[in-house]
């Protein structure tokens, strides 16, 4: 069992049971109980348990919401970033889109963009019907696959093999986490799977991401951080902005005022 699905595996029975053992953890994994308290120490400098009593409970975990729920979260904030990750584009691209709120908003901010000529790729159920419903027409394929019951987003072995052979100018990304040491981070081991999959062959890779996913550590990594072309956030600690330029990155803070970038 490789390490993500071990992870994976572990926390979703710490959602499910609130506490486990070190003991329980080995026997329902069927793995020793040296790589249980190794991966326990990794989820933990992550923040996302607590290891007590030789076991662990989890601390703080964000649950796997339904997406139309998250898209009432921070809806102002995902806007402003949604509109400005539009400006980016450019008529002619290819451009692929992951699922989530925020890409959501995007997908819609089409229709008032000056663009109106893209290939757009996703494996996304919403991020698909936002397209469909524009009033712009534009050419939209789907990759198909299973679909996850809370995010609508595609997954899995048909996915996958859609992917592998796609090259795309431009990804724009919605993210659970981005943060300088850990990366960039996903809730769900598959999601995460099929945007790194994406990424590897975008020459842009562009993270929309509401300022509470700053910081914020999933775990199931996509990407060290500095593989991204550009952050859009809504408001982001200067001290954070910096070192993510010192990086190489464009970061592009959405102005609440006038919908204009700040650099």
């Amino acid at each position: 069992m490789i390490k993500e699905e071990r992870l994976r595996r572990i926390m979703h029975h710490l959602k499910e049971k609130g506490f486990m053992t070190v003991n329980e953890i080995s026997e329902v994994l069927g793995i020793s109980k040296v790589t249980v308290r190794r991966d326990l120490r990794l989820l933990e400098s992550q923040g996302l348990i607590e290891r007590k009593r030789g076991g662990a409970f989890l601390k703080n975990f964000q649950l796997d919401y339904p997406f139309f729920f998250k898209l009432e979260e921070a809806k102002e904030a995902k806007k402003l970033v949604a509109k400005e990750a539009v400006k980016l584009l450019r008529n002619g691209q290819v451009v692929a889109m992951s699922g989530g709120s925020t890409v959501f908003y995007a997908a819609r901010s089409l229709d008032s963009s000056p663009v109106n000529d893209l290939t757009i790729i996703t494996n996304s159920i919403t991020t698909a019907w936002a397209i469909i419903n524009l009033r712009k027409h534009f050419k939209l394929i789907h990759s198909g696959g299973t679909v996850r019951e809370n995010s609508f987003e595609c997954v899995g072995g048909q996915t996958h093999k859609f992917f592998e052979n796609i090259s795309v100018d431009v990804f724009l990304m919605g993210v659970d986490g981005v943060d300088i040491e850990s990366g960039i981070t996903f809730y769900d081991f598959e999601e995460a799977t099929v945007a790194r999959e994406i990424s590897s062959s975008a020459k842009k890779v562009i993270v929309l991401a509401d300022s509470s996913k700053i910081g914020n550590v999933a775990p199931f990594k996509v990407m060290d951080v500095g593989g991204i072309s550009a952050l859009i956030v809504e408001k982001l600690d200067n001290e954070i902005k910096k070192n993510l330029e010192n990086l190489g990155i464009e970061v592009i803070i959405a102005n609440a005022e006038r919908g204009e970038e700040k650099r």
